[in-house]
């Protein structure tokens, strides 16, 4: 099949920032309402998370890829150009220390907003890969693999399954026991566990498989953690 022209391809990538901005403005009330927090201040903590993420992850992959291009405005901001996600993680938790600086009764509960945040912004994002003809993932026989665009064998449409993962995973934590708090909190840990467990099935196989997979698996790891160890009052709405 014909690759897809660089201009059809840019375009999907903004289509895909611009659901999963509609998605969070959609999440900012039920946010708000699951975890008692003003809706004001959840929009507040979306906007602010997100713009750290692209700023902060996006001058990374650029002063890892090319410093020099550090000095050049429309490189900074061309979007096909690539993100670096630790960096971007790494600016939403300034983010959230700067918000709980003097709130840290409620540090868990504004943990958890963020991790909603972040797992929706993951699902919705994997979900455009439609729109950016971004879904290929490793090379797989039919039915499991199917034809795509610039590629001659079949593949496996590797972010629509993790995202349909992580809407079940959702479902069965938020049946459960757990809560709302430690249930998004756990959300969020599973969704960086599954990126790391996706890596392999990626369009670049195992070449995937490094440092960034194993911090993506520990951030997991931890998140779990510190949602099953939250002993304190939880919010079952």
């Amino acid at each position: 099949m014909p690759a897809v022209p660089d201009f059809v391809a840019t375009r999907g990538e903004w289509i895909s920032l611009l659901l999963v901005a509609l998605a969070l403005l959609l999440a900012v009330r039920p946010v708000s309402d699951l975890l008692a927090i003003p809706r004001s201040e959840v929009g507040d903590l979306f906007w602010n998370a997100g713009l750290a993420f692209v700023v902060v992850g996006r001058l990374a992959y650029v002063a890892l890829g090319s410093p020099e291009a550090l000095t050049d405005p429309l490189l900074l901001v061309r979007i096909q150009g690539g993100i670096e996600p630790l960096a971007g993680l790494l600016g939403i938790g300034v983010v959230l220390a700067w918000r709980t600086w003097r709130d840290s009764t409620r540090r868990l509960t504004w943990l958890a907003a963020a991790a909603a945040g972040l797992a929706i912004t993951v699902i919705v994002y994997d979900l455009g890969c439609v729109a950016r003809d971004g879904c290929s993932g490793a090379a797989a026989p039919p039915p499991l693999g199917f034809a795509l665009s610039g590629l001659s064998e079949t593949r496996l449409a590797t972010p629509l399954l993790e995202a349909a993962l992580l809407l079940l995973v959702a479902g069965a934590l938020f049946s459960s026991e757990l809560g709302v708090r430690r249930s998004l909190i756990a959300l969020a840990g599973l969704a960086a566990i599954a990126h790391a467990a996706f890596a392999p099935l990626s369009v670049r196989g195992t070449e995937a498989i490094g440092i960034e997979t194993g911090l993506f698996a520990a951030l997991g790891v931890a998140a779990i953690a510190v949602a099953l160890r939250d002993r304190s009052p939880n919010l079952q709405t």
